[in-house]
């Protein structure tokens, strides 16, 4: 059963990822004009368009426009099973080699963000929902759903304007000083991560909150809750045995599915920070409309938010035998 369950989800998987590469290869070739302006922009199109003809030839032939669309799609899909992306138009690097990098930096900032807030908020979630009107709930939740509200951006500059301009407490940008090594390295990163990483913890946290908070409500009143404090279970043997084992679920699920809105958010505080992650490479890839390095960031994060949906039911499987039962049967 385990296996055919995971086999089912494995073989969705890989269709979504198939879906992602199809719209990647559609998206440049279907939009209105000339494929080649929306790879090299606007403004260099034109500039060989006058200049240099033949460059504008060269690049239609390196991307395969001049063949028919059913040849360029089996192309590109060769092309991406290896790997090959081609050039930056911006840096003329390697994309893979580019997006490789950067995704590292990222990496570095939201899986750190996601595990702290998500440990946090469900902790708290828990409690709060648990005892509905208590103190947890009447001190915590007001401010949860206040910080729910704050946009990224504001929270990122208001943070960065006290704690690095005002108070100098820390660094205003980069992700590390520089002309350091080995441990002292280390700790500089980790100084230049403090502010940006405590920004998604908390928008996080406040999200993660909210929905272990209404899912614990949803089913503390449930039958085999009530059957186990009729038992003489204590508090914190029938939260840790029975609501949290049924609120991880969706609590898991929901973590897994933010993960790609974990990346949009950290785009912003990247940005903010100039942490040079995945969130400044896209937002100076559209600036300077590298298409091809777009092309690639987006695929990138898709395969990350579907990798991160298979990790989801992979983990509700093994808290909870009944899903792989519902998926043999069916």
């Amino acid at each position: 059963m385990r296996f055919s369950f995971l086999g089912k989800r494995l073989l969705e998987a890989v269709f979504i990822v198939f879906c992602i590469i199809t719209i990647n290869f559609v998206l440049v070739r279907f939009m209105p004009g000339d494929p080649v302006v929306h790879i090299i922009g606007e403004d260099e199109y034109l500039r060989l368009e006058a200049e240099a003809p033949e460059v504008i030839e060269e690049v239609r032939r390196e991307y395969g426009l001049d063949k028919p669309i059913p040849v360029q799609y089996v192309t590109y899909l060769n092309k991406t099973l290896r790997l090959d992306f081609g050039n930056s138009y911006r840096t003329k690097l390697p994309v893979l080699e580019t997006v490789a990098f950067r995704m590292r930096w990222t990496l570095l900032l939201t899986i750190p963000a996601i595990v702290l807030s998500a440990l946090a908020g469900g902790t708290l979630g828990l409690r709060a929902g648990w005892k509905k009107g208590g103190h947890l709930d009447t001190i915590i939740s007001p401010i949860m759903l206040f910080l729910n509200t704050i946009p990224t951006n504001c929270m990122a500059i208001l943070v960065l304007m006290t704690f690095a301009f005002q108070l100098g407490l820390f660094p205003i940008s980069g992700i590390t000083s520089g002309g350091l090594s080995g441990l002292a390295k280390a700790i500089d990163i980790l100084w230049h991560m403090t502010l940006p990483l405590m920004i998604l913890v908390v928008l996080r946290t406040s999200s993660y909150y909210m929905l272990m908070k209404s899912t614990v409500q949803s089913i503390r009143d449930d039958e085999y809750i009530t059957m186990a404090r009729s038992k003489g279970l204590t508090q914190g043997q029938v939260l840790r045995r029975h609501v949290l084992k049924n609120a991880l679920c969706p609590y898991l699920t929901s973590v897994c599915m933010q993960f790609g809105h974990i990346l949009g958010g950290s785009m912003l505080v990247e940005v903010v920070f100039s942490w040079k992650g995945m969130g400044t490479l896209i937002y100076d890839s559209v600036n300077t409309k590298d298409f091809p390095m777009l092309q690639t960031c987006f695929l990138f994060i898709g395969v990350c938010v579907v990798l991160f949906n298979l990790l989801a039911d992979i983990l509700n499987m093994c808290i909870d035998p009944r899903i792989r039962e519902e998926g043999h049967h069916a």
